[in-house]
C-alpha cells in the first residue's frame, strides 16, 4: 500500500502541470499595468517531440485587450538553453486581432534523452498604443517560459520477488532540499529502450526523472519540480550539480551514484533562473523484498526514580514481529566495537552461561523495565530467536548509568566574548572563550561566522552539533586537562573581522563516549560609516596612505602592509592605486567623493586584466559575493581611515577581492569562481604616510585559521590562540535541534544570487 507523508507550509501555492505532450502552465496575475496592455496568455509552455524530431516548433500566443490597428512588438529570449531556440525578432498583431501566434522553432539536434532544455521570452519593446475597443483582460503575463524535452514511451518498471512473483517497483525517496522529509509507495517507471527512470507523484504532485549509466553512475537532468515561486514568477527546476554547473567534472565533488543493489544517491540543487535556494544529499531507495530476519532494538531512557526512591537505569527492549522471543542481560563495559567480545557474550548466551551483571532474562515481547545495576559504563545486550527458535543476531547499546552526575561531561562556566578591558588584545579583531569543564575526556570546537554556521547546518541538513563533530577541530589533551581544573581555561581566536558575529560550538565527550553540547555568539567591535567624521573634506582623502589589511589567502589570514594612493581626478572623482599587496597586480580604481556624508565610495567596476582573466572588484559579507549592488565607504575615524559597508550598499560587507571573469562583463555564466591572488581584503586601517605610527608599520600576525568546504563553497574556520589569563564565568547549556519527521515544504529557504 502507498505510505506517503506530506506537510506543506503555510502560505505557498502548489501547481501541479497536466499529465500531456504539451503541458500549459497556470496563468498568472503579476499586476503590471503594462502586461495589462499587451501580454502572453499564459506563464510557461512544456512540450515533447518525437525522438526522430530534429527540429520543433512551439506556438506562443501574444494579445492585448484592444484590436484596433495593426500593433507591433519586439521579442527577446535569455537564461538557460535560449540558443537552442529561435524567436523572431518582432511580431505584428494584425488589424482586428486581438492576438497573434508566434513560431518559436527549437533545435533538437543535439537534445539528450531525458533531459528538459528552456529559455524565458520576453517582451523587449512595444508600440505606444495597443489599440482601442479594449476587451476585458482577466489573466495575463508579462514572460512565458518554453521548456522543450523528446517524447519518451514509458512502462512500469517490475522486480520478482523471492518466490518468482513479478510486482511494480515502489520505493522511498529522502528530501533534503526544497523539502525535508520522505515519500514512500512512489511508483517507478522506465523508459522503453533507454536506462531512464521516473517517480510519479514526487515533491508537488509530478514526474522526477533520472539517468542510470553503465557504470553506475546518474544524472538528474534539469526538470520542473511543479512547484511555481510567486516571488520569482518561475517554477522552481531542480538539477545535479554539473547540469546545474554545465561541468561534467562536478561529479567528482558532488557524485551521483547507484549502489548497484537498490539506492540511488543524488547531489541536487533547486533554483530559479536568479538563483538558487538549497542544494544538498538526497535519497532514493527502492523497495526489496520483505526481510523476517528477527530485530531486536534496545533504547536507553535515561534514569528513573522507583517507587522506593532508587535511581536505575531504564531500558527499553523492542522485538519485531519476526521474533519469537530473545534473552536479555546488561554485561559490564562498551562492547558495541568488540566483535570478539560480542560473540563470546552469543555463545554464553546461547548456552546459558553468561556471567553478566544482571541476570539473565527470557522475554517474549515489548518491555521497558529499570535495571538495578551499579554506577558506571555498561552494554545492553539481547539475542534474538526466530519462529523455530534458531539464535539470531546479537544486538547490543552502550549506556552510563550515571544517577548522581558523575560521568556527565558539563560545562561548569562559558564565556565568549569580545576583550572590552584587555591591553594585550583588540576588540576590534579578537575573541575570548573562557571555560571550565567536569568530567570531559574530549572535545572538538567550531568557530565560524554565525552567518556561516547557518549556511552549513541548512547546506549539509544538520544540526550545529552534528555539524561540530563531523567539521569541528579537537582540543589537545593538556587543554582539556585546564578546563577540567578548578581555574579553567581561557584562549583567543584572532585576527576575526571587525564587527561581525561569530559562534562558538563545542561538543564535550566523558571516557565512556557520553556528548554534551553547548554554543555562544559574540561579536567583534566595528568601525561602521555612521560613525565617520563628517567633517572632512575631499583634501583630506587625497595622498598617500600606509595601509593595514587582513588579507585571507585559501582561508588562511595574516594581516599585511602596503601603500595606497589617493588622486583627485575632479571636484567628485579620485583614482585609488595600490588596493592589493601583490606585485603582480596593482589595478587603478575608481572612487567618488560624497559631500553630504564626507567619504569615499567605492563600488564594482572593471579592474583590468589577470592571468589572462577579466578582473572585477567585488565585495563579500564572508558568506556571498557580490560584484553588483554593493560597495565599501572610507571615512575618517580620529586620524586614521577606515574601510566599512557602504551607506548605499543593499547588501551588508566587509571585505573585498577582485573577482575573475572569462568576458569583460561580469556575469554569473562567465563567473570563473577565481579571485586575483586567491586573495580577499579585510578589516583595512590606512594612515597619511607622514603620520604612520610603528602600529601600521606592524609584522604580519600568523595566521590561525583553518576551513570548512561544502557545496562548492570553502568557509573560513578559526583557531585558537595563546591562553588568555583571565577566570571563567558560569554559562548554561544549548540543547541540539531534532528536525521534525515528515516531508515538509520549507518555508525558510533564501535565494542564493548565480
Amino acid at each position: 500500500m502507498k505510505n506517503i507523508s506530506k506537510y506543506l507550509g503555510a502560505g505557498l501555492l502548489l501547481f501541479t502541470a497536466a499529465c500531456s505532450q504539451t503541458q500549459e502552465g497556470d496563468q498568472y496575475t503579476p499586476n503590471k499595468d503594462d502586461a495589462k496592455a499587451i501580454h502572453f496568455i499564459q506563464s510557461s509552455i512544456q512540450k515533447e517531440f518525437p525522438q526522430d524530431a530534429v527540429q520543433g516548433v512551439i506556438n506562443v500566443e501574444i494579445a492585448r485587450p484592444g484590436n484596433k490597428g495593426a500593433y507591433k512588438v519586439y521579442l527577446a529570449t535569455k537564461d538557460d538553453d535560449y540558443e537552442l531556440f529561435s524567436v523572431p525578432a518582432e511580431a505584428t498583431i494584425p488589424d482586428g486581432s486581438h492576438s497573434v501566434t508566434v513560431p518559436v522553432e527549437v533545435d533538437l539536434s543535439n537534445f539528450v534523452m531525458g533531459s528538459n532544455y528552456k529559455t524565458t521570452l520576453y517582451i523587449s519593446s512595444r508600440e505606444a498604443r495597443p489599440g482601442d475597443n479594449a476587451a476585458q483582460v482577466a489573466q495575463y503575463s508579462d514572460k512565458v517560459t518554453l521548456s522543450a524535452t523528446y517524447e519518451l514511451e514509458w512502462e512500469t518498471l517490475y522486480r520478482t520477488t523471492g518466490e518468482g512473483e513479478e510486482i511494480p517497483q515502489l520505493a522511498t525517496y529522502h528530501y533534503n532540499g526544497y523539502y525535508s522529509g520522505r515519500d514512500s509507495g512512489l511508483e517507478v517507471e522506465k523508459a522503453v529502450g533507454a536506462n531512464i527512470f521516473r517517480l510519479k507523484d514526487w515533491a508537488s504532485g509530478v514526474t522526477f526523472k533520472f539517468v542510470l549509466h553503465d557504470d553506475n553512475t546518474c544524472t538528474v537532468p534539469a526538470q520542473s519540480i511543479g512547484y511555481y515561486n510567486s516571488n520569482y514568477n518561475e517554477y522552481v527546476y531542480v538539477a545535479d550539480m554539473a547540469v546545474y554547473t554545465g561541468n561534467d567534472s562536478a561529479y567528482a565533488s558532488y557524485p551521483c551514484t547507484f549502489d548497484g543493489e537498490s539506492t540511488f544517491s543524488f547531489y541536487l540543487i533547486y533554483y530559479v533562473s536568479s538563483g538558487y535556494f538549497a542544494q544538498g544529499p538526497e535519497k532514493l531507495i527502492f523497495d526489496t523484498d520483505i526481510d523476517t530476519t528477527p530485530v531486536v532494538e534496545i533504547a536507553f531512557e535515561g534514569i528513573e526514580t522507583t517507587s522506593t526512591g532508587f535511581k536505575a537505569p531504564k531500558l527499553h527492549f523492542s522485538p519485531n514481529e519476526y521474533t519469537k522471543y530473545y534473552k536479555a542481560a546488561v554485561v559490564a563495559g562498551d562492547i558495541t566495537a568488540d566483535a570478539e567480545r560480542q560473540q563470546e557474550v552469543r555463545r554464553q548466551l546461547i548456552d546459558d552461561k553468561l556471567e553478566a551483571v544482571t541476570p539473565v532474562v527470557t522475554l517474549l515481547a515489548d518491555d521497558a523495565s529499570v535495571w538495578n545495576v551499579p554506577s558506571g559504563n555498561y552494554t545492553a545486550v539481547a539475542l534474538a530467536y526466530d519462529s523455530i527458535e534458531n539464535p539470531c543476531k546479537l544486538y547490543t547499546q552502550r549506556f552510563t548509568n550515571d544517577p548522581n552526575d558523575e560521568y556527565a561531561p558539563r560545562s561548569l562556566e562559558f564565556e565568549f566574548y569580545a576583550p572590552k578591558n584587555n591591553l594585550n588584545y583588540s576588540p576590534y579583531n579578537t575573541l575570548i572563550w573562557q571555560m571550565q569543564t567536569a568530567n570531559v575526556a574530549a572535545m572538538k570546537y567550531l568557530c565560524v561566522k554565525t552567518a556561516v554556521a547557518d549556511y552549513l547546518c541548512e547546506a549539509l541538513g544538520m544540526t550545529l552539533e552534528e555539524v561540530t563533530a563531523s567539521r569541528g577541530y579537537d582540543v589537545p589533551e593538556e587543554m582539556i586537562a585546564q578546563l577540567n581544573s578548578p581555574e579553567g581555561r581561557g584562549t583567543s581566536f584572532s585576527p576575526l573581522d571587525e564587527g561581525s558575529t561569530y559562534t562558538l560550538a563545542l561538543l564535550m565527550y566523558n571516557s565512556f563516549g557520553d556528548t554534551a553540547f553547548v554554543s555562544k555568539s559574540a561579536s567583534t567591535f566595528g568601525y561602521f560609516a555612521k560613525d565617520f567624521d563628517r567633517t572632512k573634506t575631499l583634501e583630506d582623502f587625497i595622498g598617500a596612505f600606509g595601509v593595514t589589511a587582513t588579507v585571507d589567502v585559501d582561508s588562511q589570514s595574516s594581516e599585511k602592509t602596503f601603500r595606497m594612493d589617493i588622486a583627485r581626478i575632479n571636484d567628485r572623482d579620485v583614482l585609488i592605486s595600490g588596493m592589493t599587496d601583490m606585485r603582480d597586480f596593482a589595478p587603478q580604481l575608481k572612487g567618488y567623493y560624497d559631500k553630504e556624508l564626507h567619504m569615499l565610495i567605492v563600488e564594482p567596476q572593471y579592474a583590468g586584466m589577470y592571468n589572462g582573466a577579466y578582473a572585477t572588484l567585488g565585495f563579500s559579507n564572508g558568506l556571498s559575493i557580490f560584484w553588483g549592488d554593493a560597495g565599501m565607504a572610507v571615512g575618517y575615524i580620529g586620524d586614521t581611515l577606515y574601510w566599512a559597508s557602504s551607506p548605499y550598499s543593499p547588501e551588508e560587507v566587509n571585505s573585498y577581492m577582485f573577482l575573475l571573469f572569462s568576458t569583460p562583463q561580469a556575469s554569473s555564466s562567465s563567473y570563473l569562481r577565481q579571485y586575483a591572488g586567491s586573495k580577499t581584503y579585510s578589516s583595512l586601517k590606512m594612515k597619511p604616510l607622514q603620520q604612520a605610527s610603528a602600529q601600521t608599520a606592524a609584522r604580519a600576525a600568523e595566521s590561525r585559521t583553518g576551513s570548512i568546504e561544502t557545496g562548492g563553497q570553502r568557509f573560513t574556520t578559526y583557531l585558537t590562540g595563546e591562553r588568555v589569563a583571565v577566570p571563567a564565568k558560569a554559562s548554561g547549556n544549548t540543547a541540539a535541534k531534532v528536525p521534525a519527521e515528515g516531508k515538509r515544504l520549507r518555508t525558510d529557504l533564501v535565494l542564493h544570487t548565480r
